[in-house]
């Protein structure tokens, strides 16, 4: 017996309130791999340009992808389409691949160097398929489609760029958040105005590559336009390989889906025991391994919910057996709270998802008005002027950073662009009942109508996705916050898959029985402004939802354990 209690005394580490405040002095000096802050700045500047490079190159594919398949390869409508859509279901699922692998094996330096690369020689591709006339059909609109071996040549050059660049994305925006200390609130101030310029400077690529590169394409050379993406793509490869020194390199995490795997684990051996009522009866190390952090490691506190998961930290007779692998059956509570953490975050994260639904109106259904309206520039032009309303909200919330009386959190900067996303809509839904009064008067609107609906969801768009970066980056587990960017970009892809299925539901629904329908071929024969109030009621739920979470959310509360070592 007393041999058990040793042992059980040897694997136990009692969660004490005097730990944090122990280790907080020692802290500061223990941290390594901190940037001198000039260092920091160039670093953070490069990092940019190349989201301004990655950004512009992968729109200057996409934007224009479907036109090159209607009028280059003369592909039929449907084909055309669901090309399209493949490719961008794969470049957006690309980051969260690409993100496992860098935490994995290859670490984000690496990881964006093998992406950039790859996605020069996928452009290579596609450059010489629009350039060399043997690969690409006759220009003439009733010539053969292209054969197959002109298909295969263009595919699988898009294809290497979706896989290349798309599995850069989360990377480098995780690779540019490793830059910062972010341990005390300077750190995590600068680290939020970073999300905030990072997304930005995104949506300045996608006007560029809107604007100069589908242009270069449509009206002078598609060769020419897909080769500025190639000098582009090869820019941030030389640039990246270049600047090498300035950058804090973290080495690998390992994979970060092990830790959720081995809590599994350990709680389907423990299934049937029972939680004690004192924590500290749980198994905790006295240091937790996180190369992140050395030698200064992060341990973190117990809490009461989702109490059923600390099955995996008691330990039992089988756990004292010192030559078997205990991780997978037996895991410590900081383990265990990671895994907390992670399903707290699961349902602020899918709020987000239906939030897009509203924000992906603006490229579609806005259009759509757009087009009819009296206007001399092209409906899609207005996407413009919420890219330069986003940069300008960045602006406008990077100043109030400064400011501590008007700093919002990240939670409250993502309830402002809930809220507004229902105003934006709201305001889309009175403007489309206006324009159809008038089109019944055969009269045409002026776009400008439509520039309040395009500034609200700007604002909407900025204040969500810029919140939303700065809270999953801060409360992920550590070995999961480059995942949590990744989890951004899924997001989009899902509230863009939502809507898709809500439109073709909402269509088939009202054109039963043979009506016209909310979405008839002709837009003023439909009413757009019905499907407007309906996800204006999506969104103020949503909105109600996240407003409770929110509210009720646990945030990961961190003690600071030093390396006895």
């Amino acid at each position: 017996m007393d041999a058990d209690h040793r042992g059980r005394r040897a694997l136990r580490r009692p969660i004490l309130e005097d730990d944090e405040a122990s280790c907080e002095n020692q802290g500061s000096e223990a941290r390594e791999h901190e940037l001198p802050s000039h260092r920091l700045d160039k670093a953070l500047k490069v990092i940019l340009c190349l989201q301004f490079l990655q950004v512009t190159a992968f729109y200057g594919v996409y934007l224009s992808l479907i036109v090159y398949l209607q009028d280059v390869l003369h592909g039929d409508s449907a084909s055309n389409v669901a090309s399209v859509n493949l490719w961008v279901g794969v470049s957006f699922v690309m980051p969260l691949l690409g993100v496992t692998v860098a935490d994995s094996y290859w670490g984000k330096y690496k990881m964006l160097l093998i992406g950039y690369s790859i996605a020069g020689v996928g452009m290579a591709m596609v450059t010489t398929s629009a350039t060399l006339l043997s690969l690409s059909p006759s220009p003439c609109a009733d010539c053969a489609p292209a054969t197959l071996r002109q298909e295969l040549l263009f595919l699988s050059g898009i294809y290497l760029c979706g896989v290349g660049l798309g599995g850069s994305k989360a990377v480098l925006m995780s690779f540019g958040a490793e830059q910062f200390d972010d341990k005390d609130d300077d750190g995590k101030k600068a680290q939020a105005s970073y999300f905030g310029w990072f997304y930005a400077v995104g949506n300045m690529g996608m006007l560029t590559a809107g604007t100069l590169v589908v242009w270069v394409q449509d009206k002078v050379s598609w060769g020419i336009g897909y080769g500025i993406c190639g000098l582009i793509v090869a820019a941030a490869v030389v640039g990246l390989a270049a600047t090498a020194p300035m950058y804090r390199m973290l080495p690998p995490m390992g994979s970060p889906w092990k830790g959720v795997l081995q809590v599994l684990c350990a709680l389907s051996r423990k299934v049937k025991l029972k939680v004690p009522d004192d924590a500290t009866q749980l198994y905790e190390e006295e240091d937790v391994n996180n190369p992140f952090l050395q030698p200064v490691h992060e341990r973190l506190q117990h809490t009461d919910q989702f109490r059923f998961l600390d099955k995996a930290a008691i330990i039992t007779d089988e756990d004292l057996d010192q030559d078997g692998n205990r991780l997978w059956r037996l895991c410590t509570v900081t383990r265990v709270e990671e895994l907390k953490t992670l399903l707290r975050l699961i349902p602020i994260w899918l709020t987000s998802a239906v939030h897009f639904v509203a924000s992906t109106q603006a490229q579609t259904t806005f259009v759509q008005q757009g087009t009819k309206t009296d206007s001399l520039i092209p409906a899609a032009s207005l996407t413009s002027v919420e890219t330069v309303c986003v940069a300008s909200c960045v602006a406008l919330y990077n100043s109030a950073l400064t400011k501590p009386t008007w700093r919002l959190t990240a939670l409250q900067l993502m309830g402002l662009g809930h809220a507004t996303a229902v105003v934006a809509v709201a305001v889309a839904a009175c403007t489309e009942a206006r324009r159809l009064r008038m089109a019944e008067d055969h009269q045409l609107m002026g776009i400008a109508w439509l520039l309040p609906q395009y500034v609200v969801m700007a604002v909407s768009d900025a204040s969500l996705s810029v919140g939303q970066l700065d809270f999953f980056y801060d409360q992920s587990p550590e070995t999961m916050k480059g995942v949590s960017t990744a989890f951004y970009f899924v997001c989009i892809s899902l509230g863009n898959l939502i809507n898709s299925l809500l439109v073709m539901l909402v269509a088939s629904v009202t054109a039963a029985g043979g009506g016209t329908g909310w979405f008839p071929p002709e837009l003023d024969d439909g009413h757009l402004d019905y499907y407007f109030l309906l996800v204006v009621a999506v969104t103020v739920v949503n909105f109600a939802v996240f407003s409770a979470l929110a509210k009720n959310y646990t945030p990961r509360r961190v003690y600071l354990a030093l390396n006895s070592s």
